[in-house]
């Protein structure tokens, strides 16, 4: 399993005064740790005495350390191996208990309720195989089969043969889980796991479509993945977003809307597009075509079913694979400037700083000038200079608390934390730049520590 080392000098850490004033603990330390799914879960992998386990981020030992190897599968769920081989591993849950056997190799988890074990063996036709393999006698690998998890009871409830399976999702209308095979037919199965007809052609198709009873019947809407009469109304143009909610264009209005789950409209005709990417599980960009011609994005709640952020901004901007949404605050471009809002659309930060001249780190710019010199520009509108930083530090995931909390670099290549308002956390002690997570939780490749907040 790849891990990532981070080194820290954890007595002169200790030692300084202006960390111990808002730096507390080690909360927890092991030989090594590994913040491999942590950004999801809050859980980091531990090592102590060769063998791994998963500790929170305040310090509490969820599972002892018990396992060969550990690695994050996904939905807060870990591959567990304790010996070499094909089909050795078994998928186990944050606290060790396993929710598979003992007798896969690869897991795909598709959500929190559904989750396919891959049974390989080995081969020497490389054209053939599914897998390269790095130690063993094979060289390769394929797939023998497919075993379907129902994961709330822990359930074996199918298997797929090789040609069956390519991928999977889980329909958002009442989660059944959505199958692809590798002739990329859909077919949809309850959670008995019997097959049943789908009118999906595609992964990505909405789950809802209009279609009649019969030729002389009026059109109106069904889901597509049961069958289901939803609502007496015809549509046209539906695509699916997610968790089985369904932009409809009106082409009337030239606008499009959003339905929920069950065919209800949440959203008249109100945009020029809707992105089918969801974030934060609620959140959809949307978009709006000026006379002009030129577009202006906003950012629509589904849960709220109303605009968190108006299209008045010509960009949205977003954070990698992170809501767009950073310790409460939204960055937003004008004119080639960026500053924040809130979410109740009310500008926090002024839009006024060149995209050119600043670097995006969630709830906070910052800022190099010619001279060196670096300042921090908080989403709350607080502006900071930076004495005796060179840089920001980004090699190593710093943003994942939003951007609440960064580390600096100085000139002789000492590392700091410090809080969007420049507050020094930890002083210019760290070999490397160490990762923030949450709110509060410092990790530095082999402790964690909790940051004091405001």
């Amino acid at each position: 399993m790849a891990k990532r080392a981070l080194a820290l000098l954890l007595t002169l850490l200790l030692l300084a005064p202006a960390a111990l004033a808002e730096v507390t603990g080690p909360l927890f330390e092991a030989e090594s740790m590994s913040d491999s799914g942590a950004e999801d879960t809050g859980i980091f992998i531990f090592t102590q005495n060769r063998l791994e386990g998963l500790v929170d981020a305040e310090g509490n030992v969820l599972c002892e350390a018990q396992f060969g190897d550990l690695s994050y599968a996904g939905s807060g769920f870990y591959k567990a191996t304790n010996e070499g081989g094909f089909n050795t591993s078994a998928l186990v849950n944050a606290g060790g208990e396993a929710v598979t056997p003992y007798e896969y190799s690869d897991f795909d988890v598709i959500s929190p309720n559904w989750a396919v074990g891959v049974v390989l063996e080995g081969t020497d036709d490389k054209d053939g195989s599914d897998y390269n393999v790095i130690f063993g006698e094979k060289k390769y690998a394929v797939i023998v089969r497919n075993d379907v998890f129902y994961l709330p009871q822990k359930k074996l409830v199918g298997t797929l043969e090789r040609a069956k399976y390519s991928r999977a999702r889980e329909a958002g209308i009442n989660g059944w889980l959505l199958v692809m095979d590798r002739a990329d037919a859909v077919t949809a199965y309850d959670f008995d796991f019997n097959a049943t007809q789908t009118q999906l052609k595609n992964m990505f198709d909405a789950e809802v479509v209009v279609q009649s009873e019969n030729e002389l019947s009026p059109k109106a809407l069904y889901s597509a993945v049961t069958g289901e009469k939803l609502a007496e109304r015809e549509y046209t143009g539906l695509n699916n977003i997610a968790r089985g909610y369904t932009a409809f264009y009106d082409g009337e209005q030239r606008l499009y809307g959003i339905l929920n789950p069950q065919g209800e409209e949440i959203c008249p005709p109100s945009f020029s597009s809707v992105n089918s990417t969801l974030y934060a599980g609620r959140y959809v960009k949307v978009s709006l075509n000026g006379a002009d011609g030129a577009s202006t994005e906003g950012l629509y709640d589904l849960d709220e079913q109303k605009l968190a952020i108006p299209c008045a901004y010509q960009r949205v901007y977003v954070w990698g694979s992170k809501a767009p949404i950073n310790n409460g605050y939204v960055c937003v471009e004008q004119d080639g400037k960026l500053g924040y809002t809130d979410l109740e659309g009310n500008v926090t930060c002024p839009i006024q700083y060149a995209k050119d001249n600043v670097s995006y780190y969630g709830c906070t710019l910052g800022a190099t000038d010619l001279t060196g010199a670096v300042t921090l520009i908080a989403a709350d509108g607080t502006v900071t200079a930076l004495e005796g930083v060179t840089k920001l530090d980004t090699k190593n995931g710093l943003t994942n608390s939003d951007g609440r909390f960064l580390t600096v670099e100085n000139a002789d290549g000492k590392h700091a934390v410090v809080d969007w308002h420049g507050e020094k956390l930890v002083d210019f002690v760290l070999d490397y730049g160490a990762a923030i997570y949450g709110k509060d939780c410092l990790f530095t490749g082999k402790s964690l520590f909790k940051i004091e907040n405001e």
